[in-house]
């Protein structure tokens, strides 16, 4: 590793990896120890550039209670499946929402916010889930697969998928799954206060 020279107030320190000319750095913050940044350059003033903006930017989060780096919406909904499982093996959740909830947070939830900042989700991107969920099946994603495969009693099935919008008690069972998980992110500092999930689900209509 070779250090670049003097950093101003050494909030952080550059340096190369053996055998790389790409620039990292590496920085700490109370309380969460010591990162490390790839600053995907071999230019240093631009390293130095890239490396100011991301400690500007660790360091305002810190000091709002989050964590430094920003996570994605798809790393923190993996998490929580994680959390979920556990709960299941401690028996404080049922067996089955160990494995209902992770498939509607990946299929839905991850699909549509995917590599999204979990902390960047805002009201009106909520609105516009819900619309996007009530097509899914119809004018989105779903309308090319032709079947879900399921297990029941360790047994691999499939069925056919249902072309329609999803019911009343489904949308609002899919929405507190995901108001679970936004409220859980933000207990973990990735983002300060979860935006209010009041969207309405909507009735179907028919004739």
């Amino acid at each position: 590793m070779r250090p670049p020279g003097n950093v101003p107030d050494e909030r952080f320190q550059l340096f190369q990896r053996k055998g790389s000319a790409k620039w990292q750095m590496r920085f700490s913050i109370r309380g969460q120890g010591q990162l490390k940044r790839s600053l995907d350059t071999d230019d240093l003033r631009e390293a130095q550039r890239r490396a100011e903006a991301i400690w500007y930017e660790a360091t305002y989060r810190a000091q709002q209670g989050l964590t430094a780096r920003a996570h994605t919406f798809e790393s923190v909904a993996e998490e929580y499946i994680a959390q979920i499982l556990r709960e299941v093996e401690r028996g404080e959740r049922r067996a089955d929402q160990g494995k209902s909830e992770p498939a509607v947070i990946r299929r839905y939830f991850v699909g549509y916010f995917g590599q999204r900042p979990v902390d960047a989700v805002s009201e009106a991107d909520l609105e516009r889930y819900a619309e996007w969920r009530r097509t899914y099946w119809t004018e989105g994603p779903g309308k090319l697969v032709t079947h879900i495969e399921y297990e029941r009693g360790g047994h691999r099935l499939r069925r056919p998928v249902r072309r329609s919008a999803p019911s009343l008690s489904r949308q609002r069972g899919e929405l507190v799954v995901l108001r679970q998980l936004l409220r859980w992110a933000s207990r973990q500092g990735y983002l300060k206060t979860p935006p209010e999930v009041t969207i309405k689900a909507r009735r179907l209509h028919t004739d």
